[in-house]
């Protein structure tokens, strides 16, 4: 009996992702297509008469179709009012996005209009946190009357702490098992009672770091890459920041110039703040489970033992930091 052979990924070759974009947009032709950069999903760069685009293929083990136009409808949304966001075109069916068949099954497109600039990665300054902070609280507040029929998850203690503890237990040894559980406990006691108001709980971009947005010499801002948004509490947000500045020299610096510029948009109460670091914590054991969910991608390799001891280092020295001054303090 022969065995009906599956895949877990493949990759377009940057030719045919420009042909699918020469079948589905109203661009000027020629255009010029490459492959751009390798992450839960595969961008490519098209280039063309009048501009540049990213072409997104979406991963159909990772986003279901309903997920990607929760995405794609919130950023077409913001960008109709004005929000620094890079929105997704229009195909010549007026649709957001698309379908490719693949050799893993059918697959999401959609094709977004260019971020001009570049991510500052690791050499963000403190002014560019300040930008950074008030583009996030102005994406914040133009999503706040957003409405969908598209589910996805939320970004709740049973997404963000439940799932993920899931997640990364079966990679640790028994005495890292025994730590998580302990710690999974606490984080269920101790998670911030923040009232689901509007401005504090709504939509999140959901993984705001240092190369998730470019700004141009001139200061213009540009966010890009919301596939992990939902709706959530906003303080989870800024913790999401934190955690991405872990091992950086200047990050309280640069925390709190972020948490500056976004409170010159809206204002933080104190028990946001105070939130703030039980967030850091909880997005870091987040992203760590969102490795471990792509293993079968990433590579087993990536997630040997010293992976974990690394990380569940810096996850113990972000609990002993609960309940002490964290210098996130609303101005």
């Amino acid at each position: 009996m022969a065995h009906r052979r599956t895949y877990t990924y493949s990759q377009l070759s940057a030719s045919s992702a420009g042909e699918f974009v020469e079948a589905h947009y109203d661009l000027a032709k020629p255009l010029h297509s490459k492959f751009y950069v390798l992450g839960l999903h595969d961008n490519y760069v098209i280039e063309g008469a009048r501009g540049r685009y990213i072409l997104r293929i979406y991963r159909n083990d990772w986003r279901s179709p309903e997920e990607v136009y929760f995405e794609l409808e919130l950023l077409a949304y913001l960008h109709e009012r004005h929000a620094p966001v890079a929105w997704p075109l229009r195909t010549t069916g007026g649709e957001l996005g698309f379908r490719i068949e693949s050799p893993e099954g059918e697959r999401m497109a959609a094709l977004f209009d260019y971020a001009e600039g570049n991510a500052p990665a690791a050499g963000i300054s403190a002014q560019q946190c300040i930008l950074l902070g008030r583009a996030v609280a102005d994406v914040h507040h133009k999503a706040d009357t957003f409405v969908t029929h598209y589910r996805r998850p939320d970004l709740d203690m049973h997404h963000l702490v439940d799932e993920s503890i899931e997640a990364i237990a079966p990679f640790l040894d028994p005495r890292g098992q025994a730590y998580i559980g302990r710690l999974h406990k606490w984080l269920r006691l101790n998670w911030p009672d923040i009232r689901a108001l509007a401005g504090v709980f709504g939509i999140c971009i959901g993984d705001v770091n240092t190369t998730n947005f470019h700004v141009t010499d001139e200061g213009k801002i540009t966010l890009f890459d919301f596939d992990q948004c939902g709706f959530g509490a906003r303080a989870f947000e800024l913790g999401k920041f934190a955690s991405s500045l872990h091992s950086h020299r200047m990050k309280r610096t640069l925390v709190n110039a972020f948490l500056d510029g976004y409170q010159q948009r809206r204002s933080l109460s104190r028990a946001e703040c105070e939130a703030i670091p039980y967030f850091e914590l909880v997005a870091h054991i987040w992203v760590l489970a969102i490795h471990a969910k792509n293993a079968n991608r990433i590579g087993y390799q990536r997630l040997e033992q010293p992976f974990w001891d690394r990380n569940l280092a810096i996850v113990k020295e972000l609990e002993a930091q609960q309940g002490t001054t964290s210098g996130y303090q609303p101005s």
